[in-house]
């Protein structure tokens, strides 16, 4: 499902996508408050593309490459879909930041999960120093419904999390 907004196309992520998406994944500052240190490698990026692509297939995640002009500059997600419930995750190339590009994808895939696709509740996680994704997440409708010090990253580093819920309207 392609969705469009003003200034943006969200397209499901293909393949060919890992290394645009390579460009931000590397970039340790785009990544700093990420779950996952950068990712150098263009393989592992690649295999990680490999992986959403299966993860959408089986119906447990939704990928969208989002595009402005036709240049990829990030991507937004729904992952961890069952029971009308889904985890909503974003990223954006770092000279993209502060245009409101990311709360305009937000909320086209806010849209699309609470219509077509049905789900009646959207969560999100962002570290408590990540004001910027916070705020997107609060501009979209988030509201905050828990906050937990010392979680711990997948990269083995602890971090103090806020947590957000959005129901269907």
């Amino acid at each position: 499902m392609i969705l469009t907004t003003d200034r943006l196309t969200l397209r499901p992520q293909e393949i060919g996508d890992a290394s645009a998406l390579s460009a931000i994944l590397s970039d340790g500052e785009a990544m700093r408050f990420w779950s996952r240190p950068a990712i150098t490698r263009l393989a592992v990026v690649e295999d990680l593309v490999r992986e959403q692509q299966d993860a959408m297939t089986s119906g447990l995640c939704r990928y969208w490459t989002v595009e402005e002009k036709g240049d990829v500059i990030g991507s937004v997600d729904l992952s961890l879909i069952e029971n009308a419930s889904a985890e909503l995750g974003f990223l954006l190339r770092r000279d993209r930041w502060g245009y409101g590009i990311a709360t305009e994808a937000t909320r086209a895939v806010i849209a699309q999960a609470f219509g077509p696709l049905q789900l009646r509740r959207l969560a999100a996680a962002a570290q408590m120093g990540n004001f910027a994704a916070r705020r997107v997440l609060e501009k979209c409708g988030f509201a905050q419904v828990a906050s937990h010090p010392g979680i711990r990253l997948a990269g083995g580093n602890r971090a103090d999390c806020a947590f957000y819920a959005l129901n269907a309207p």
